[in-house]
């Protein structure tokens, strides 16, 4: 039975904070004698914690395994404090001695990794290897009774640059790969700069080359209502046509100003423009960051409709920074909030 939505927002939204608050302690609270910054992605965090909240409140079972994108580490470790498994010590230490790590460890943390993924890649491909170790088990006569799990990855798009990600997209194919997901984080924007257009399709080309089936999640709940008003059509089609570098500068600066280029790009079209101004600032804002990978209840919805064993790739369209006052920041990989939008964004 999948859980109902308003547990699902709210258990997004303790994560949200809860992976903010140790990268803010670790950074501005706790003693930092030598002054060296400590660092921890919250931006990279942001835009994964509604995928992570539907993936493993309302789609995991029990044989499932997930390799966490390095980057979101945090959102992991706030999830298993959440469930008794992790102290508090474990999270104020963030980074430091005896506290839990910066990227996800088998070795070094406490609470339950099931893929070490600090090399960027590397846990991507790992899950596609363990499921086809799983099947070679399963065929053995002592393995037979093995209950078979998905092997997921929860992958940053700018890890689709590492070439070990193809080998295993072809040693999959030579072998018959199946119960394999990769959710791919595409907010588009890296340490290295905004992605460039158009990648999603090359992404799902190379998928469906290799026999994946591809599941594009672009819009949330908010945007697929907003396209069946009048006028909504003429919205998604500014939506889809406008460039990653744009859409993100449009995020950080806010309703405002996202009104005022919705309009001067689309005119005064009556129903368009009627469509625009029913929404303040801040229901607008939300409306165009309400992306399917920032959706809780979208996320949980397509990986419910998941009903066969073939390996599948999730193209989740996120804001990065999603929900913060860094969102869309072209400096938001490794920039941290100040203490002063910490103090304003959880009052």
């Amino acid at each position: 039975m999948r859980p109902d939505l308003t547990h699902l927002k709210t258990v997004e939204q303790r994560l949200l904070w809860l992976s903010h608050w140790m990268i803010h302690n670790a950074n501005h609270i706790r003693p930092n004698p030598d002054g060296i910054k400590v660092g921890g992605h919250q931006a990279s965090s942001a835009s994964m914690v509604s995928i992570m909240t539907a993936l493993y409140f309302s789609a995991l079972r029990p044989e499932d395994r997930v390799a966490v994108k390095p980057h979101a580490s945090p959102v992991f470790h706030a999830m298993q404090y959440l469930m008794g498994n992790l102290s508090r010590e474990k999270m104020q230490n963030f980074r430091g001695f005896g506290g839990v790590q910066s990227y996800p460890s088998r070795t070094k943390d406490v609470d339950d990794v099931d893929f070490s993924t600090g090399s960027v890649g590397l846990g991507v491909g790992i899950t596609a290897l363990a499921s086809m170790v799983q099947d070679f088990i399963a065929a053995k006569d002592w393995g037979a009774e093995t209950r078979l799990g998905r092997m997921v990855a929860l992958v940053g798009d700018a890890e689709l640059d590492e070439g070990n990600i193809y080998e295993v997209l072809q040693e999959g194919w030579k072998n018959g790969l199946r119960n394999t997901w990769w959710i791919i984080d595409y907010n588009r924007q890296s340490l290295d700069g905004i992605v460039r257009e158009g990648l999603f399709e090359r992404v799902e080309k190379v998928f469906d080359a290799f026999g994946w089936d591809v599941v594009r999640v672009k819009y949330g709940a908010l945007q697929r209502a907003a396209f069946e008003e009048p006028g909504g059509e003429a919205l998604r089609g500014w939506i889809d046509a406008c460039p990653n570098q744009e859409y993100s500068a449009l995020t950080f600066m806010g309703g405002a100003v996202w009104r005022q280029r919705l309009l001067d790009d689309l005119g005064d079209q009556g129903e368009v423009s009627a469509l625009i101004e029913r929404r303040s600032d801040a229901e607008l804002a939300e409306l165009m960051e309400n992306l399917g990978g920032n959706c809780v209840e979208t996320m949980a919805e397509s990986f419910a409709a998941i009903d066969h064993d073939r390996p599948v790739c999730f193209l989740a369209y996120t804001v990065k920074g999603w929900g913060t006052p860094i969102a869309g920041h072209k400096d938001n990989h490794g920039g941290l909030m100040t203490k002063a939008q910490m103090a304003e964004w959880q009052a």
